[in-house]
């Protein structure tokens, strides 16, 4: 994991506020509508998560968030119902799906893998599901480590001094500023 820059954690803060504003609206209303039927809900999360896939995908995905809800959802879970719904090993629209229901998780993304030094499994590799399970509990560790270490408690400072009272995990502090530094 490399260290990050007082300068460059600033650089990322000053970017986040229309992306956090985004993302609470998102968890703010995730419990309180019928995501599978909210086209308010679903142009949000297309827009703020980059979901480019087709009606019928859509249908699916925003059905298997729906459902679940009230009893949770772990990853591996999350990325097998979306293979078997859609047919396409979706690696970072499960970790969407789970971390938008539990906002202790993390979300895979290529701009945070790359600054934890982490990569996803290669499409042709033949146990991709389990290396990606693998690679998605090597997320979780990462970061708790990050947020216990020195680095994550400036992030989460910093990001607590320019968004008092956000009500954000320090998980998803940490998330947002690390996905600005990537970008």
């Amino acid at each position: 994991m490399r260290s990050f820059s007082g300068a460059e954690i600033e650089r990322a803060l000053g970017q986040c506020a229309s992306g956090l504003r985004k993302y609470l609206w998102l968890q703010h209303h995730v419990l309180s509508c019928d995501v599978s039927a909210d086209a308010a809900f679903q142009t949000c999360f297309n827009g703020f998560y980059r979901v480019r896939r087709g009606n019928d995908w859509r249908v699916a995905y925003y059905a298997l968030m729906e459902s679940s809800k009230l009893s949770g959802i772990d990853f591996s879970r999350a990325l097998n119902e979306i293979k078997h719904r859609t047919g396409r090993v979706e690696a970072s629209f499960a970790s969407k799906l789970v971390a938008t229901l539990d906002p202790r998780k993390p979300v895979i993304d290529k701009f945070v893998l790359r600054q934890l030094v982490l990569r996803l499994p290669y499409w042709s590799a033949t146990d991709r599901i389990p290396q990606t399970v693998h690679l998605y509990q090597d997320l979780c560790d990462r970061y708790r480590e990050l947020i216990q270490s020195p680095a994550g408690k400036m992030i989460q400072d910093s990001f607590d001094r320019r968004f008092p009272d956000s009500g954000l995990t320090d998980l998803k502090k940490i998330d947002l500023v690390l996905w600005q530094i990537g970008r």
